[in-house]
C-alpha cells in the first residue's frame, strides 16, 4: 500500500481559509482588549496623580495644581506660587534687608518670582490615549486665587489648557471630572470630589455607542 506523505492543494487551501477566518475573529478582539487595558491604565494613572497631589498639598502646606489640555496625551502638575512665596523665598537673598535700608518696596517686589520649572512634573498617558475633556467647578477659593494680582499661576492654567484643578492643604480639592478617550475603543471619566478629595473611576463607555 502507498502511504500519502503530503497534503493536497485543496486541503492546503481549506486550511488557509480556516486560519484566515479564525484570525479575522480573534485579532480584532485582542486589539480591543489591549485598548481596554490602555484606557483603564490611563484612568488609574489619573487617579494616582490626583491622590498624590492631594497628599503633597497636605504635607507641604501649599496648593498643588494639575493642568490638562483637551486632545493632549500629557498632563502637568506643579506647586502654586504666590507673591507671598516670592517674598519668603527671596528674603534670604536680602529683600527685607533692602527694605530696612530704605529701598523702594515696588522695586523689591519686582524681583524675580520663584520658578516652578524644577517642580513641574509631566505625566504621559498610555499610547494613543488622549484627554477628551476637563470640567472644573469654580469655588470661592479658586476664584480668589484666580483674582490675585501678581501671582505666577494666578489660579488659571497656561494657554491651551483647561481650568486648573486645585488641591488644598486642608485635604479638599476642586470638584472636577476628567475624561480620557481612546479612538475606536471608548472613554472613561475620572471624577474628583472636592469636599473629601476622593477620586473615582467610572465605567468605560464604548466609542461606537457613545458617539
Amino acid at each position: 500500500m502507498n502511504r500519502r506523505t503530503a497534503f493536497t492543494l485543496l486541503e492546503l487551501l481549506l486550511s488557509i481559509s480556516l486560519m484566515a477566518a479564525i484570525a479575522a475573529v480573534v485579532i480584532p478582539n485582542i486589539t480591543l482588549m489591549l485598548g481596554d487595558q490602555r484606557l483603564t491604565r490611563a484612568a488609574e494613572q489619573l487617579q494616582i496623580e490626583m491622590t498624590r497631589l492631594r497628599l503633597d498639598a497636605m504635607r507641604q502646606g501649599r496648593v498643588m495644581v494639575m493642568d490638562a489640555a483637551p486632545d493632549a496625551s500629557v498632563l502637568k502638575t506643579r506647586p502654586y506660587f504666590s507673591m507671598s512665596d516670592a517674598v519668603e523665598t527671596t528674603d534670604t537673598a536680602g529683600q527685607q534687608s533692602s527694605l530696612m535700608m530704605g529701598a523702594d518696596q515696588a522695586s523689591v517686589m519686582a524681583m524675580p518670582m520663584p520658578s516652578d520649572a524644577d517642580s513641574e512634573v509631566t505625566v504621559e498617558l498610555p499610547e494613543a490615549v488622549v484627554i477628551e475633556s476637563v470640567q472644573v467647578v469654580s469655588s470661592a477659593r479658586s476664584l480668589t486665587i484666580a483674582q490675585q494680582s501678581g501671582d505666577v499661576v494666578a489660579g488659571a492654567s497656561p494657554a491651551g489648557t483647561s481650568q486648573s484643578i486645585l488641591f488644598y492643604p486642608d485635604g479638599t480639592t476642586s470638584t472636577a471630572a476628567v475624561v480620557v478617550f481612546l479612538p475606536d475603543v471608548g472613554r472613561i471619566s475620572v471624577r474628583l470630589r472636592g469636599i473629601t478629595g476622593d477620586v473615582t473611576i467610572g465605567e468605560m463607555t464604548a466609542a461606537e455607542i457613545s458617539r
